[in-house]
Formats: C-alpha cells, structure tokens, sequence
C-alpha cells in the first residue's frame, strides 16, 4: 500500500469511512467473507438530511482503505425505506434459496426493517455474488408483529441450540425480542429483555456478539449493545451494553449495570461483523448525535463512521476495592497509514519553553501534509494534588480545539473544549455542547491515553482502551496542522506521535 500525503477532498476525513454523497447514519449488515470487510449502511442520496434512507455499501481489505459500490438494497418505492439491518453468511444453504453454483461463502443474506408509514416489518434479500447485488425474498416479510417500531435486526448463529437468532428492537416497549429460526425465512418467539439502565425516548440497533477475553481468546463472554436515542446522560443518543448469558432462548444480564460503550457526545448504532476471521470481534459506530446530525456543516455528504474497533472484556478496577467486567476498545492498527516521523520536528522536553511561569510546552510537532489526521499517545503520572495537562490542536489560522486533562489523587478529568470561540466555527448549534467531559477513576499510576486526530473526528481511548470518548469538532478556515501539549505540576510523556494520511493502492 501508498499514502496519499497531501489529499484534502474539502476536509474529508483521511481514515474514518464518509459516504461519497448524501446522508449517512447507522452501520448495517457488516459481515466478512472471502477476505474482504463489507459495510453497508443508512444512506439518504436524495439530501442531505436523514430521511427516506436505503442500504449504501463499502468494501475494504485492511478497515482503513474503504471502496465506494452502488446501493446494495433499494426501497420498493417513494413511500418505503429500508431501515437498519445485518447481514449473515448463509454457507450451509440453511434457506434453501441458493443453488449450488453459488459458493458457499457467496451466501449471503441481508436481514433488514421494511419501513412503511405506521409499520415495519422484517424482511430478507440474497446475493449470490458476494454481498454487491440483492433480490428481495418473494415472500416478504418474514417477520411481522403488526406494530410501528419494530426495527434493526441483528442476527447471529447459535451453534449449541442450532438455530439463526435474531434481536430486534421492541422500540417504545423497552424491550429487545429474541427469535429463532432454522432457516432465516420461519421465525419464532423466544424470549424478551427488559434491562436496567438508560430507556429514553426508544431502543434501536441492538447487537448480540461474543467477545473474547483479553488475556485469553477462548474464553468468551456475551454482550449485548443496545442504542438509545434521545435520552443519553451526555444528551442525544449513546449506546450502552450488557455482559451476560446466552443459552439459546435467554440472555440473562451477569449484573443489569448501567454500562456506556462510549462516553463522548459522538459513537452511536454499535455494530459487530458477522463471521470475523479467527474469532474475534470488531465492531464500528456512526461518529454522529442525533441532537445535531443533521445540521452539522456538509457540501456534498455528511456524517462519518468511526474507526472500526477491536473489541474484548476485561476485569476494569472501579476504585480500590471493586472490579468490573467490561468492554474493551482499541482502534485498528493504524500502522500502515503512518507517514515516516520527521525528527526536525520542533519539539520541546523538560519545560524548555512557558505558557507562563508555571505551566511548561513539553511538545510541540507541526505537521507535514495537509490531511489534518495524526495520533499521539500520552503517559500521565497520578498526583496528589490537582495537576493539568493541555493539548492544542491549532490549524494555520489559530483556530483550535482543546484536550483538558486534570488530575489528582481522586482520578483523571478529561474535557474537550470545541466551542465557536476556540474554534471561529460560523456554524453553532444549541445542543452542540462547547464542552464535552468524562472521568476516569483513580486505579493506577500512570494514565494511558491515546488520541486519534482526523479532520473533525477525535477519538480517545483510555486506560489501554477501557475508557472511550469519541467527539467531532470543527474548525474555521482549514484543517489542524499543529500539535502542542503542555503541562502543570504533573510529569506527563508524549510519544508514538505520527501523521496519518489516507492509502490507495500501490
């Protein structure tokens, strides 16, 4: 693979996948076959706002080189969308309705909401060529209940009850159905969850996946991701999850805590691959809040996903005395898309240059290209009392956002700062928060923190990925360019700085 050093395609983002025109909101149908990534998701063309989406569609070999192909799955008509949805690799031939000229891992069937003014229903398409082009099953729906939120299928194989099991969202019963079928066509009730935790307005997007463990790849736990929208305690939509059981009929939640699968303003609609390669679990979200979504500042598409996500569980410490199982996130390794560091870099260490008498530039890096996408990582050590770290993240016109970091002997704050005043941003937006904040406890000596920069997308992620804060910003007048961190008090590292620019095909 080559970089593309100095592309700016009016500031899209260099590794987080934009649709090429139109409104785009939630993954769909992500599933993995013969060596390619497939992501489908929510796609208005018609505008830019969301409204009568159908199912757009990328393909990538590596999660960070994405291509664009036509829609995969077009409304039947002006009156009908095609809302959210999976897509499962049926390579047994379970629905009967591929031939056997049709390789088994070209099988595969997209499970979606028909959606109808007042009713939605389930329904089911086939590829034969791979998950490109889809015919609608004849006999549509499959799943019918006669109710008018009843959406975002995502199902899955459970080999130990050898059955296809789909949950979908109860919307405003605060419930997700679970329901099994043989074939993907037949389904039947087998049970509901009511968990505890944040209901909102309405459920939507649930997803069942086993993750492994951290330290131990086969050893798995169940989680279950539930989006929530409105109603998030930061405002706007958010997802949260449960760790639990599934035997096949029930999920049972080990504890029905309340769990946020991200905690900044801008990571909704998690979804999983289906069929991931050796059995782990990767996951994206829309970078996106439904307070704001549709008028955040767009010309020819708007919205992105996230970056696609690595996920396990892992015993996280809550204080000193209490531990609990929890969804860990890491980024993709973003190695190849890392252009060669420069060491002429302008860097400062040991407090060589002052923001004033007591706070010290540590780091300053101003970047090559003009792609406005690079990360860093931060090693902060805990203090006793009350310290700051501060990173400024400038464009050539001064215009910045700002990663606060405050610390003492009680934990770590963590705030962003995006407002029009830092910024110069023309465009505001009532429920876009000027800050956004998070905290992670005191249960080590050193936080680790490491920060992904892509045009307006920022993502955090703490605690070697325990802690996750995903949050957009926009600048006036061009891209970042300029790293600086500086500090108060604590004695705080910087390394693994690298600008990230989008690859193309060598």
């Amino acid at each position: 693979m080559t970089v593309i050093a100095n592309r700016n395609e009016g500031q899209r983002p260099a590794l987080h996948f934009t649709p090429k025109i139109g409104f785009m909101n939630d993954p769909n149908g992500l599933v993995y076959s013969k060596g390619v990534w497939h992501l489908y998701y929510q796609l208005n063309d018609r505008n830019l706002v969301a409204g009568h989406p159908e199912w757009g569609h990328a393909t990538s070999t590596d999660l960070l080189t994405w291509k664009w192909h036509e829609k995969a799955i077009k409304a039947p008509s002006d009156h009908e969308s095609i809302f959210s949805g999976c897509c499962v690799v049926d390579c047994n031939n379970t629905s009967g309705e591929f031939d056997e000229s049709t390789g088994s891992d070209d099988r595969i069937v997209a499970i979606y909401t028909l959606h109808t003014q007042g009713h939605q229903t389930q329904d089911i398409a086939f590829s034969s060529d791979g998950g490109y082009i889809f015919t609608p099953y004849k006999h549509n729906p499959v799943l019918d209940i006669g109710w008018a939120d009843f959406r975002d299928p995502k199902v899955l194989w459970h080999a130990l009850s050898n059955q296809w099991v789909m949950v979908v969202a109860k919307c405003h019963q605060f419930k997700v159905g679970f329901y099994g079928s043989p074939d993907l066509v037949h389904w039947h009730h087998l049970s509901d969850f009511e968990g505890a935790g944040v209901r909102g307005y309405q459920y939507e997007m649930p997803n069942l996946v086993e993750v492994p463990f951290d330290d131990d790849n086969q050893r798995k736990k169940w989680v279950l991701f539930l989006s929530i929208g409105p109603g998030a305690p930061l405002g706007g939509s958010f997802t949260q999850y449960y760790v639990g059981e599934f035997d096949g009929t029930n999920f049972t939640s080990d504890d029905n805590y309340l769990r946020t699968a991200d905690l900044g303003k801008d990571w909704y609609a998690a979804q999983t691959w289906f069929n991931s390669p050796d059995g782990k679990a990767y996951g994206i979200g829309w970078a996106s809040n439904w307070q704001y979504c549709n008028r955040v500042p767009a010309e020819r598409y708007r919205s992105a996903m996230s970056l696609p996500r690595k996920f396990t569980v892992r015993e996280v410490p809550l204080n000193a005395n209490t531990k609990s199982l929890s969804l860990i996130s890491r980024p993709i390794d973003l190695s190849i898309a890392r252009l060669p560091s420069n060491d002429a870099a302008m860097v400062y260490t040991n407090g060589s240059a002052k923001i004033s008498p007591s706070i010290d530039v540590i780091y300053q890096r101003h970047m090559q290209g003009s792609t406005g996408a690079f990360e860093f990582k931060l090693n902060i050590k805990s203090v006793t009392s009350p310290a700051r770290v501060t990173v400024d993240i400038a464009n050539p016109s001064g215009r910045s956002v700002q990663l606060n970091f405050v610390v003492d002997d009680q934990g770590m704050f963590i705030s962003m700062d995006r407002g029009r005043i830092r910024t110069g941003s023309s465009w505001d937006h009532p429920l876009f928060d000027d800050k956004v904040c998070m905290w992670v406890p005191s249960t080590q000596t050193v936080y680790d923190v490491h920060v992904i920069i892509d045009v307006y997308v920022c993502e955090l992620f703490a605690i070697d990925g325990a802690y996750a804060f995903t949050n957009t910003f926009f600048l006036q007048d061009g891209v970042a360019s300029t790293l600086t961190v500086s500090q108060e008090v604590t004695d705080t590292e910087v390394f693994d700085v690298y600008e990230l620019c989008p690859l193309a095909s060598a």
